[in-house]
């Protein structure tokens, strides 16, 4: 078994040599590229696996190609926690089963909701940009670290965060926008009156700006009814993919 710090070409070069018979492995490109150049990646492989522990605030996610499901899960003192996607409506058994028998517990299911046309203005004075010290203060009073998939801290100083504060300062609501991962939260006080939507439009006219296909893909849990109901009013409808979440911490193992 070896550990490798690479480059970029390296790192594609490397997961070439693993076939997907058992994978949760659905980085992309930009993605990988963003991580390594902030050295937020390690990689761990054998003959018979490839693991990618990219590390996030409070734990690592895992990603994994798999050639023999005898393969085990190397030493890792944190928490980690692995996300299998449903490939054209397909259960991935396989890799359920590998990580239960690594003693993964399952947590929770999200299910992708897309939206196609979605336009809407807010002016500049009423948005604002948070920084990473604010965002991480309100999404934990939200979220545990997991559960929101944050990514690494150094990466979100320089992500872009739509954000509306009180008139004393206090942050009431945000989206902020990692590639893969955004989230949307709005303090107590703050909820019912259409400030999620607002922030999340402004967020949806920039990136029709920058996208001319504006389509949309937001990942949801099926018990959070809050999002689940702005979403739909801003016209997100759902579909068949969904992807399982798996947590291995101390306790676990």
């Amino acid at each position: 078994m070896f550990i490798m710090t690479v480059n970029y070409d390296d790192f594609i070069e490397l997961q070439s040599r693993y076939p997907r018979k058992i994978s949760n492995d659905f980085m992309v490109p930009a993605e990988i590229k963003k991580r390594i150049e902030h050295d937020s990646l390690s990689l761990i492989a054998d003959e018979r696996a490839l693991f990618i522990f990219e590390r996030r605030e409070g734990f690592s996610k895992l990603h994994f190609r798999i050639t023999d499901t005898g393969a085990g899960l190397p030493p890792h003192d944190g928490t980690l926690a692995a996300y299998l996607t449903y490939r054209d409506g397909r259960y991935p058994k396989a890799a359920a089963d590998w990580l239960q028998g690594q003693n993964f517990r399952y947590v929770k299911t999200l299910l992708r909701h897309t939206a196609k046309g979605i336009t809407g203005e807010l002016s500049e004075e009423d948005v604002e940009n948070a920084g990473a010290d604010d965002v991480y203060s309100m999404i934990g009073e939200h979220f545990s670290a997991v559960e929101a998939d944050l990514p690494p801290r150094e990466l979100f100083e320089t992500a872009k965060t739509y954000c509306k504060r009180s008139p004393e300062g206090k942050l009431l609501g945000l989206v902020y926008d990692m590639g893969q991962t955004r989230v949307v939260a709005v303090s107590k006080q703050a909820r019912g009156k259409g400030l999620g939507r607002r922030l999340y439009m402004s967020y949806a006219t920039e990136k029709i700006r920058e996208n001319n296909d504006n389509v949309f893909h937001e990942w949801i849990s099926p018990d959070n009814t809050a999002s689940l109901s702005m979403f739909r009013a801003l016209g997100f409808i759902s579909d068949t993919t969904a992807s399982d979440c798996y947590i291995l911490t101390k306790e676990d193992k």
